[in-house]
């Protein structure tokens, strides 16, 4: 089934040629493995269910996912390439997460699956935190932006089930909510593995420099990096610098210039690469440059000596396309859909079965314990969760990424 075809089969599961809006559940198409329920209820019985349900939905693996599909946008009797591309998103990460079911169906697990549109509104988002779907899920994946994480997060008040943020970087503490689990790693945890890295590495006659610049992505970055690498070695030479004078001023000849920048503005990362080369040809300084995330997205490829500076970067991705269990993914996920998997699919297949390997082995009222204890590594996410008390679970995994033969690489 193809991704328009499969959207076209979502639409009609929820009913969007209905000409009264309603709060609907997606069916998952062809699904043997997972169930799921579809019967819409009156406000009044939605309410006993809740009730009924409350003390058991520990004991159940019933599983709301809340993604975007705006499938309320599609016109009547219509379905047009647009649909499919707003919806995208939601589309990938949903198939992805299926598949993740299917595999642990495999092995004998079960689950109760209620897919919910979101709608992308902020509105409409906050009515599902009360729903009865919702509220007797053993666990809660969504929704995916942030403003539809704080409205939801604001109306579903059962604070015993766990919410998982399954797309969205921004920090934790932007949310504030207890039982949140963020899957992808915050920019903080990429400047914290920078700065131990960096800390590991240091040796005598070593300087680390800080070059900070008015650009908002290396300010969010940077601060709080030189704190990290001293906590993390409290020996180490450490300076912050604003210009490139000032860089210049403090590169050692006779150690490793660790240099870490967290610009993304085109300009600034120019004149910086352009004169640490500069540098590294006159006087064959040794350079280690740190960058931003975010470089993984610009082409390199005009800078001719860029490799010799060492580049390196932090990526939330482990994906290895040439290992076997990628290609068998993809080959599962062409077979089902006739695409592609994106980014967001291999994030939902790797969601579903960390999260549902958890509730299927310990119950979901047990998973809260068992997230700092037991890590994972999946095809193309990692988790490993640290826990605070008032913003809940972040995820402090990461990966390093070197500039070799045109692009930045896993090492």
């Amino acid at each position: 089934m193809n991704k328009r075809n499969l959207f076209f089969a979502l639409t009609v599961a929820l009913g969007v040629a209905s000409c009264t809006p309603k709060v609907s559940v997606l069916r998952s198409p062809d699904h043997t493995a997972v169930n799921t329920v579809a019967e819409e209820k009156s406000e009044a019985s939605n309410t006993a269910a809740t009730n009924a349900n409350k003390d058991n939905k520990f004991n159940q693996r019933n599983i709301a996912l809340l993604l975007p599909f705006q499938l309320n946008q599609v016109a009547v009797g219509t379905l047009d390439d647009k649909d499919v591309k707003r919806s995208a998103l939601a589309l990938d990460f949903y198939q992805g997460f299926e598949l993740g079911l299917e595999q642990l169906a495999k092995k004998g697990a079960s689950f109760n699956l209620d897919v919910l549109d979101t709608r992308d509104n902020v509105t409409h988002v906050a009515k599902l935190g009360t729903s009865a779907k919702v509220n007797n899920a053993s666990i809660v994946i969504g929704p995916v932006y942030p403003q539809e994480i704080k409205s939801f997060g604001a109306s579903f008040t059962d604070k015993a089930v766990l919410q998982i943020n399954p797309l969205s970087a921004a920090m934790p503490s932007e949310y504030n909510l207890p039982n949140l689990v963020s899957i992808t790693p915050p920019i903080k945890s990429h400047a914290n593995a920078i700065a131990a890295k960096v800390a590991k590495e240091f040796g005598p006659g070593d300087v680390i420099i800080i070059y900070n610049t008015a650009n908002p992505d290396s300010r969010q970055f940077l601060t709080g990096m030189v704190a990290a690498i001293k906590q993390a070695k409290s020996t180490v030479n450490v300076v912050s610098v604003s210009t490139i004078a000032q860089l210049n001023e403090n590169l050692k000849l006779g150690g490793i210039n660790y240099v870490i920048a967290g610009t993304t503005d085109k300009t600034q990362l120019n004149s910086l690469i352009d004169n640490l080369t500069s540098k590294y040809l006159e006087n064959f300084y040794a350079i280690n440059l740190f960058g931003h995330p975010l470089w993984d997205r610009y082409d390199f490829s005009s800078y001719a000596d860029f490799a010799n500076l060492n580049p390196l970067i932090t990526s939330e991705s482990n994906l290895r396309t040439w290992s076997a269990a990628v290609k068998s993914f993809r080959e599962d996920y062409n077979s089902s859909f006739g695409v592609k998997p994106s980014d967001a699919s291999y994030k939902g297949y790797d969601a579903a079965i960390y999260f549902g390997g958890l509730v299927n082995k310990y119950g979901a009222g047990n998973i809260a314990d068992k997230l700092t204890k037991e890590p994972f590594t999946g095809i193309f996410s990692a988790y490993k969760f640290k826990h605070n008390d008032t913003w809940g679970f972040a995820n402090e995994s990461v990966f390093f990424k070197i500039y070799r033969n045109g692009s930045f690489q896993l090492q």
